[in-house]
């Protein structure tokens, strides 16, 4: 069975269809009952009988092609159009038998294009003008019957082509409907892949970071570790304070090897965290930390720059001012990420800015911001930062 037929066994039934195969039955019954109940029946030939029945069977033949179309339909129209002009011609019923032209007229339209049911009709005319003209009957007959035909199978062209648009409509909206909810899925599909793709380099960078950082970097401040350890056994009372401080500057570099390359393999750290690491790892000066509740909401960009501000102070104060104690505070206000640092220090005057206040500077003032510093001597240093927030 080929994939049209079996398409057409599976298609439903036209209410519509149904309701016009109903009506000419009824028509053909319209039809057959005067003949089977006038008084001349005696003289009905039972040829016309048989014609009739054929004629009926092809009609209900016909009434499905529209829905379930067949290889048979066109042996149906043959069929049910010679039947009809045989009846006509065997005996016309006193001009009733050219109903059954009308019905198969109107069926042939469920099957035929515009242009085959416009031939069809011209055809049937022209031979029940024959038939009326050689059995003696008047032609104006077939001037009635002859409308009754063009009128029945252009309407039900007209019915047909609604049909089929509607039916094309719909099958167009539905293909759209099937394409747009592939499209969402595809898209959502390619989103999440994205993601995954963007996820899978980022951690294939930080894990190529974390690498560098620790062959090379690590290894060299474990060495440098090591050195001073052995310099220490030589060392003056004039130097053994600023052995011990190069010491433990070297672990807390240590330390703070470690942490990134913790950090790089395993995640981000909330910027909180990094500051307070930050502080930690310092053996001085003591630092005190004020720093915002909400300050993790930051965009990553603002989060490195506050936290190489407060790294970069704290090293200044821990290198240049000698200072016991330092003071950071990082706050959001009124649309700006405020960063101060101060320390109780020596101080300097005047301040020669050197790469750590210029990178510094630098860095804030790619986001907009600004960067403004203070010393009076004996009175420690104090960084300054604002930085828009765009949150």
């Amino acid at each position: 069975m080929s994939e049209s037929a079996a398409r057409s066994l599976r298609a439903p039934r036209d209410a519509t269809t149904i309701l016009a195969a109903i009506g000419g039955v009824v028509a053909w019954a319209g039809v057959v009952l005067p003949a089977a109940l006038s008084h001349r029946r005696a003289e009905v030939p039972a040829l016309w009988w048989v014609l009739s029945v054929v004629v009926l069977i092809c009609f209900v033949m016909l009434s499905d092609a529209l829905v379930r179309p067949q290889p048979s339909d066109r042996w149906a129209m043959v069929g049910g159009v010679a039947a009809a002009l045989g009846a006509n011609w065997v005996w016309g019923v006193d001009e009733i038998a050219p109903v059954f032209l009308v019905l198969l007229a109107g069926a042939c339209g469920w099957s035929l294009q515009t242009r085959g049911l416009v031939a069809l009709g011209v055809f049937l005319v022209v031979a029940l003008m024959a038939i009326l003209a050689v059995k003696g009957a008047t032609i104006v007959w077939a001037v009635v019957y002859g409308a009754l035909i063009f009128f029945a199978s252009l309407m039900v062209d007209v019915v047909v082509r609604s049909a089929r648009e509607r039916d094309k409509s719909e099958a167009v909206a539905r293909e759209l409907e099937l394409t747009n909810a592939r499209l969402v899925q595809t898209n959502a599909d390619l989103a999440a892949t994205q993601a995954r793709l963007a996820e899978v380099s980022a951690a294939d960078e930080r894990l190529r970071i974390a690498r560098e950082l620790h062959d090379s970097m690590g290894n060299q401040v474990t060495t440098l570790s090591l050195t001073l350890e052995l310099i220490a056994r030589h060392t003056t009372p004039a130097t053994e304070e600023l052995v011990a401080d190069a010491r433990a500057l070297a672990a807390g570099l240590i330390r703070d090897v470690r942490g990134a390359v913790t950090q790089l393999r395993d995640g981000p750290v909330s910027l909180r965290d990094q500051i307070t690491r930050t502080a930690r790892s310092l053996p001085r000066p003591a630092v005190s930390l004020d720093l915002d509740a909400t300050l993790d909401e930051v965009s990553r960009s603002q989060g490195e720059a506050i936290c190489r501000v407060v790294q970069e102070s704290l090293t200044n104060a821990a290198k240049h001012a000698q200072a016991d104690h330092a003071w950071v505070e990082v706050h959001r206000r009124d649309g700006w990420i405020v960063v101060s640092v101060h320390d109780d220090g020596q101080g300097a005057d005047p301040i020669t800015p050197g790469h750590g206040l210029v990178g510094m500077t630098e860095r804030v003032a790619a986001l907009d911001g600004t960067v403004e510093w203070s010393s009076v001597p004996g009175q420690g240093f104090l960084v300054l930062a604002q930085i828009p927030d765009e949150a």
